[in-house]
């Protein structure tokens, strides 16, 4: 009887990798999040304000390169990114790289104080009802994206990233060249 069970998960075994073996599986490609499908898509149009009440869509943005980030005043890794944020925009004035900050603060009163308290040479944007958040499946902050100038969201980046480094920049000089 045991000898029979054996040669049963043997086959099973083997049949399982054979079936396997005929189809190309690779890293690359594969996506274990379908919530992150926006990838290689058309970016959603979000329509949010600036923080004298104006409305701002992303679509006006067409043309150039947009780095997303979606962060929020009292998140501890977003506040350690917000330098970097600075910095980039920065070495990239005057390039085709516009830098689109988004609070999902719920409130604009706590946003404009830390503005205050530190500054931004990029755009601060407001999404209290976080609606532009959930159309690009935001699942914790700071989360960015880079978008092609033809409006196709070309990565992201959940978590604290230093924007200044080389490799960060290599991929944004790579993105705007496109």
């Amino acid at each position: 009887m045991k000898k029979t069970i054996y040669l049963v998960l043997i086959f099973l075994s083997a049949w399982g990798l054979f079936s396997i073996a005929g189809h190309e599986r690779s890293a690359e490609g594969f996506n274990p999040w379908p919530i992150d499908d926006i990838i290689g898509n058309e970016a959603p149009d979000i329509k949010v304000e600036d923080l004298k009440g104006n409305e701002v869509r992303l679509s006006s943005f067409k043309g150039k390169t947009v780095l997303l980030n979606f962060w929020a005043t009292w998140c501890p890794y977003c506040r350690k990114e917000r330098p970097h944020l600075n910095e980039l925009h920065k070495q990239y004035k005057g390039k085709d790289l516009v830098i689109l900050s988004v609070s999902i603060d719920r409130s604009k009163e706590p946003l404009k104080r830390f503005v205050k308290k530190m500054p931004a040479d990029f755009i601060i944007l407001f999404d209290g009802s976080g609606s532009a958040a959930s159309e690009y499946n935001v699942m914790g902050l700071p989360t960015s994206y880079l978008i092609s100038s033809k409006g196709i969201v070309k990565h992201k980046f959940p978590g604290y990233i230093d924007w200044t480094s080389d490799s960060y920049r290599e991929l944004i000089d790579k993105l705007i060249s496109e």
